[in-house]
């Protein structure tokens, strides 16, 4: 078929751009790879040759960019794109001319849909191949990098005998393989992580179960005698070895080391291991207004800009954002995703859809609202190239910058620095399994891809996944570079995200106990019962705080209740006891926190977390009634509403 017929006449569709000579492969079998009809360079200047020749870049830049190359082992024009000294159009063209091979604009001629076969999709997001348009009875195949072309068309499922290759830029090969495959990816990445550890395969009556911790206070409130007795005693239990492992987590972390910050500009880059590619996730999900911010805020980052895989997950549907990016000059190191349409839709199920297009052996997460510190990345790269293979992940602490907002931003910001600066080391040193934060932690690619990622349908897919990497023998270190994010300071929205990060905490506690011989085999006796105090006594504890309060107000004021009429003191003394041991035991912490953070200024704030943490019973029920009725529903937290903004 002649060229113009196949442009669709060439007149006013913009050309594809083909070389004088087509180049043509031969699909060998992969084992025969290295035998004839392999795609060749021609005998042609190297690319930073072709692009000082042409003027689109000076001797000078192209000697930094060597010793750039020198240094990470990236490609020459990856380099040259992310140092925004040339364009990836000028790169294509001149690694076109190198190959002697032709470009294909998906734009202006997109791939033939029909072409692409799903039992090919494997290799399409492996290699970045995608079946382009039909000549005759040959079949063009766009590929980002020519190198990958021999092995990518050996892998097809059906081989083709010869084929038409032409080049393209790896983004918008991607994209076409989402519009093409967006049901399958959809379903790929709700499905991804093992059935025998989502929350999916939980079927209602398993979530019902969930409804046994609001029975437990039901029955307390509203029960007869034994039932009452036989609650508390229970609630006793588990009120008893919350507030033993809180306490031991108190007093071990004054023991356990945190993971020192490298001493300025030691950018963890030296040593004969060339430093690793870092791809960042940043879901977004209706953050338009963010944009301009979050951009600032990774920019600041110091991490070579060749190094640097940044992903912006949008939600097909979510047009607001996708034309705020249309519309926003963005680095070329940043680059946009769309998630294909299809429940749930989540924020894990978005970053298992992510996950299938990172190029970095280290994964990190990060929220809209997020403003790390700009060594970060560099440290973290240091931990883990310093550590054992086991260590998968690294969690970074969090923050808030809007601290001053409020009575509620305050307090939330107690919460975080008892959470990371004090009962997370303690956890780490007592060797339990660690819950994850949702944002600032990165992880070895290679276990998120063995574990299977995400669990699409948590509500809390942080500490689940914590969780899941603990049973497949991995363990968490924790850095002390800090991001600082919006802390949620209006009380509704507050109480929306506390409930779904509690609906999920009940959600895997039901996922992982369905079978707790197995977890206690994976966890030891020791993180078995961890998880189990972890998860559990965080739900009750927060379900509970009513009965307790309601108690000791009415026994204050001389009042009676069931609870001090019917039942014998042994039975419900001990347990108040235990709940207000645990406050202590919380406000202690508190206390140190602020030593570890030097927060002094809110240390007359730490009294006021008892009543901050019984406005997290309200969160609980809701997490309870929504466990039944909606248990895969993500209430999605609003960012940008502080009136504080972040630093420069």
């Amino acid at each position: 078929m002649p060229v113009a017929s196949f442009l669709g006449g060439g007149s006013d569709v913009k050309s594809i751009s083909l070389s004088c000579a087509w180049a043509v492969v031969r699909a060998v079998p992969l084992k025969l790879v290295s035998g004839a009809g392999g795609l060749d360079r021609l005998d042609s200047p190297r690319i930073g040759d072709l692009l000082t020749r042409n003027g689109r870049l000076s001797r000078a830049e192209l000697e930094k960019a060597l010793e750039a190359q020198a240094d990470t082992g990236q490609p020459l024009g990856r380099i040259l794109v992310a140092r925004e000294l040339v364009d990836q159009e000028d790169v294509s063209e001149a690694l076109a001319a190198q190959w002697g091979l032709g470009t294909a604009d998906l734009d202006a001629l997109a791939p033939d849909p029909a072409l692409a076969k799903a039992e090919d999709l494997e290799t399409y997001l492996h290699y970045g191949l995608l079946p382009y348009q039909q000549i005759g009875t040959l079949t063009s195949y766009v590929i980002g990098d020519p190198e990958l072309a021999q092995p990518a068309l050996a892998s097809l499922r059906e081989s083709p005998p010869i084929a038409l290759v032409l080049l393209a830029p790896r983004p918008a090969i991607d994209a076409a393989v989402r519009r093409a495959f967006a049901p399958a990816l959809a379903r790929r990445a709700a499905t991804m992580s093992p059935p025998s550890t989502s929350v999916r395969t939980l079927d209602r009556a398993r979530m019902a179960m969930g409804a046994v911790l609001a029975a437990i206070v039901f029955t307390l409130l509203f029960g007869g005698t034994f039932p009452v007795v036989l609650g508390l005693i229970t609630l006793f239990c588990i009120t008893s070895a919350t507030t033993l492992l809180r306490l031991c987590a108190l007093f071990a972390s004054h023991r356990a080391p945190v993971e020192q910050l490298l001493p300025e500009g030691a950018i963890a880059l030296s040593g004969k291991r060339r430093p690793p590619v870092v791809s960042l996730m940043i879901p977004l999900y209706r953050e338009a207004n963010m944009i301009p911010r979050l951009i600032k805020a990774l920019e600041a980052l110091d991490y070579p800009r060749e190094l640097l895989d940044v992903m912006l997950l949008v939600e097909a549907d979510d047009k607001a954002t996708l034309n705020a990016l249309a519309i926003t000059e963005m680095p070329p190191w940043l680059r946009a995703i769309t998630v294909p349409p299809g429940a749930p839709r989540t924020k894990p199920k978005a970053m298992n859809h992510a996950l299938d297009y990172v190029r970095g052996e280290v994964v990190g997460i990060l929220d809209a609202e997020d403003v790390p510190d700009p060594q970060q990345i560099a440290e973290v790269v240091g931990i883990l190239r310093d550590a054992p293979p086991e260590v998968a992940c690294v969690q970074c602490q969090l923050g808030y910058y809007n601290v001053e907002e409020n009575w509620m931003s305050r307090c939330f910001t107690l919460e975080y620095a008892i959470w990371f600066d004090v009962l997370l080391r303690g956890f780490q040193w007592l060797h339990l399994p660690i819950p994850l934060g949702g944002t600032s932690v990165y992880f070895r690619r290679s276990a998120l891809k063995a574990i299977g990622g995400w669990d699409a349908h948590n509500v809390t897919e942080d500490a689940d996944l914590g969780m899941r990497l603990a049973r497949a023998g991995k363990r968490c270190a924790v850095s002390r570079s800090l991001t600082r994010e919006e802390a949620n300071c209006r009380a509704w929205p507050w109480i929306r995200q506390r409930s779904r990060w509690l609906k999920g905490y009940i959600l895997t506690w039901l996922c992982h106990m369905r079978d707790p011989v197995a977890l206690w085999r994976d966890l030891g006796t020791f993180g078995f019962f961890g998880f189990n105090v972890l998860f559990l006594g965080a739900a009750v504890a927060y379900l509970t705080a009513p009965l307790f309060w309601i108690t000791m107000l009415n026994w204050v004021l001389g009042g009676e209740t069931i609870l001090t009429t019917s039942i014998p003191g042994w039975a419900i003394w001990p347990v108040l006891g235990m709940l207000a041991l645990g406050q202590g035991v919380m406000l202690s912490a508190a206390i140190l926190a602020v030593e570890r953070r030097q927060l002094t200024g809110l240390l007359i704030y730490v009294p006021t977390l008892l009543a901050y943490w019984t406005l997290g019973a309200v969160a609980a029920w809701k997490a309870v009634y929504e466990l039944i009725v909606a248990p895969y529903f993500w209430d999605k937290t609003n960012h940008g509403v502080s009136r504080i903004k972040p630093p420069a």
